[in-house]
């Protein structure tokens, strides 16, 4: 990943991909989102978006990813989700399950829990 970089990562969204899977009307926002900002905790990271202007509006809440994120340095696993404020995506949270986590996403998979 580019420092810089104003669209989502292939990790980024594969996630949300996934999550648009469970709740579909998700899905119309994602091609036009429009990363804001990204922050790494040392255990996980947020994206946050640009309100996005798509035909969907968006209930404020919160949308789970419902599988587990593996990834070969990560050994209990990860976790995301998404937080819709104002009728669109407000950001992604990724989180690791009591592990370290250095922002790199090489060879992540996405498995059933």
């Amino acid at each position: 990943m580019r420092p810089g970089q104003l669209t989502t990562n292939e990790f980024e969204s594969a996630i949300l991909r996934q999550i648009a899977q469970q709740v579909p009307a998700l899905a119309p926002c994602l091609p036009s989102l429009h990363v804001l900002k990204r922050e790494f905790t040392g255990v996980g990271s947020f994206t946050h978006f640009a309100p996005n202007h798509s035909a969907v509006t968006l209930p404020d809440g919160t949308l789970s990813l419902s599988k587990r994120i593996e990834l070969p340095d990560v050994p209990n696993g990860m976790g995301a989700v998404v937080f819709l404020k104002g009728g669109h995506i407000d950001f992604l949270e990724i989180f690791a399950y009591a592990d370290h986590w250095d922002g790199t996403f090489n060879g992540f998979q996405l498995l059933d829990k």
